[in-house]
């Protein structure tokens, strides 16, 4: 107990919080709570490693900068916390532990962290997963760039509200897992970028519009499928490199080498797809 304890206090001195518990769930099971109030920051880099359990992330509610919980394994994980205030930069997440062996992962273990983050303070995103679930909500958030890394898990990120502010880029990169994305159309990203492995990935375009704007999009397709729902009142244009990959093409019409959605020169927000796809299925889904 000694040692799980002396790890323990590691992570807090490491987080430097202003508010911290500790309990023992069970015998190797232990607990992190940790918080920031605002202090005038202007920026904030997100850095999460999350190697199995469930990651959530969602704003935070009142003068939080982020508030966080952690329930870890320390049989086999370190906790990975720590809050630089020169670069504004939080690392928070678990790693598995160097020593350990035969660790025979599980994506419903009881591990998790839950993370709240002000939505007032403009966020750059980097969450990284494994055998992991992830519920990730941004909506509401000022996220400026997002990058999103995922092992063989089943997760959803989902923009429930408009970004307060606009986004670079959004970036995916998806193992053998299955990944839902909802809401693109209120992430308000000049650039989205998708990676799918051998998994299932759905991308959702629907969200609020609101101006006249062009979101351009990559996305590479290894083996999987790839689902791609717009709202009908969105114009879409598709530029399909395709090996052995089926595709649907309700709602489109061929110009040159391109596929256009049927009202994309009466439309004011209009999408640019370029698509790579190996071996597998294209779905598109057209939704009020």
């Amino acid at each position: 107990m000694r040692s799980s304890r002396r790890r323990a206090l590691v992570a807090l001195a490491a987080l430097g919080v202003a508010a911290f518990t500790q309990e023992a769930a069970a015998q190797s099971w232990r607990t992190i709570s940790s918080a920031r109030q605002l202090q005038g920051e202007q920026q904030l880099t997100v850095d999460v490693e999350f190697a199995s359990g469930t990651f959530r992330l969602q704003p935070a509610a009142g003068t939080a900068l982020y508030r966080a919980e952690l329930m870890y394994d320390a049989d086999y994980f370190e906790p990975r916390g720590k809050y630089d205030a020169a670069t504004h930069t939080l690392k928070i997440g678990v790693t598995i532990d160097r020593g350990t062996h035969n660790l025979d992962l599980s994506d419903d273990s009881p591990q998790y962290l839950n993370l709240a983050i002000s939505p007032d303070v403009p966020a750059a995103l980097k969450l990284q997963f494994g055998l992991a679930r992830a519920e990730i909500d941004l909506g509401g958030l000022s996220v400026a760039g997002a990058s999103v890394k995922t092992g063989a898990s089943e997760s959803w990120i989902g923009f429930s509200r408009p970004n307060r502010i606009n986004c670079r880029s959004f970036e995916i990169a998806v193992g053998a897992a299955e990944l839902l994305v909802e809401g693109l159309g209120n992430a308000r990203c000049r650039r989205i970028r998708a990676i799918g492995g051998a998994g299932d990935l759905t991308l959702d375009f629907t969200g609020d519009w609101h101006a006249e704007v062009t979101t351009r999009g990559d996305i590479k397709l290894g083996f999987g499928t790839l689902t791609l729902r717009f709202p009908k009142e969105l114009g879409v244009e598709l530029d399909i490199d395709r090996l052995l990959a089926s595709f649907d093409q309700r709602g489109f019409v061929k110009r040159g080498s391109r596929y256009v959605s049927t009202n994309y020169d009466s439309t004011r927000a209009r999408l640019r797809l370029n698509i790579d796809a190996a071996i597998g299925e294209i779905h598109v889904e057209w939704v009020n």
